[in-house]
């Protein structure tokens, strides 16, 4: 498939690398702050097996206050000189057009909304034939845990919200196969609603979209066995199997090389 000029070709399971070039992330705040550690540690994550690399410079985790598009871009902009753009793909992670639009121009081949899209967006991807990730959210991360009661059924719901955007994205030609839900794992959820979505995780495969699931080193596992967000591998990795089993086929991770050997191994085995 084409990806705003460059041909990729993915193969599932996938496995987007996360590359967050903030000081307040949940989990990987300050590690990549630095160009040069964010350059390296996308290097790192190619190398044990991602095939994508999504970036972002706002962190979205509960609570968090918004940045300007000017931060971002100011952020991104030396990263994405210095990053190849037919070597593997680029994701960015921002729901700010202004962003969205320089991160295509400079060569970017999919766009994380967590958001779920605009029709600025798909504007956007008619003319660049970029990939996209469209999320749900129920409000900003500001407020966000304050909406856990607002769903009659969190999975038929946020299905119908798929649905509908998937409406609106057809009306600009933009083919499913470059396409991914990702039903917002601790976005506006509590434990019991994260569970039951992995549980049904299959629901939010539509038509020939693909589903993602960002589920690596949450909160929801800490619900579960109280565990830190340095000590959460075990739970991401399981999630990220069980999913695998149910029809997922892309997956966002902090931990590259223990989810894709994992998933590799898995693979591999059933076909024994």
């Amino acid at each position: 498939m084409i990806f705003n000029k460059n041909k990729f070709s993915i193969v599932s399971p996938a496995i987007m690398g996360i590359c967050n070039v903030t000081k307040d992330s949940f989990s990987d705040g300050g590690k990549n702050y630095k160009t040069s550690d964010a350059l390296k540690s996308i290097k790192g994550m190619i190398e044990e097996g991602a095939q994508i690399i999504d970036i972002g410079a706002e962190s979205t985790k509960p609570g968090s206050d918004p940045i300007s598009y000017k931060e971002e871009i100011r952020k991104l902009s030396p990263i994405l000189k210095k990053l190849p753009k037919d070597q593997f793909l680029i994701s960015i992670d921002s729901s700010k057009i202004e962003t969205q639009e320089f991160a295509l121009e400079n060569g970017v081949h999919i766009i994380n909304d967590v958001f779920g899209g605009s029709n600025d967006l798909f504007q956007l991807t008619k003319k660049f034939k970029n990939g996209l990730v469209l999320m749900h959210t129920p409000a900003l991360p500001k407020i966000m845990q304050s909406k856990v009661n607002s769903y009659k059924n969190v999975v038929s719901d946020i299905k119908k919200i798929f649905q509908t955007t998937l409406k609106t994205v057809d009306k600009y030609k933009i083919p499913h196969s470059k396409i991914w839900f990702d039903p917002g794992i601790g976005f506006g959820k509590n434990l019991s609603q994260n569970v039951e979505i992995m549980q049904n995780i299959q629901q939010f495969k539509i038509k020939k979209c693909g589903v993602l699931l960002g589920a690596s080193r949450k909160s929801w596992i800490s619900g579960i066995d109280k565990s830190d967000v340095n000590n959460r591998l075990g739970g991401s990795i399981a999630s990220a199997l069980y999913c695998y089993k149910k029809g997922v086929n892309m997956f966002r991770v902090h931990d590259v090389k223990e989810t894709h050997q994992t998933l590799r191994v898995y693979k591999k085995l059933c076909l024994m």
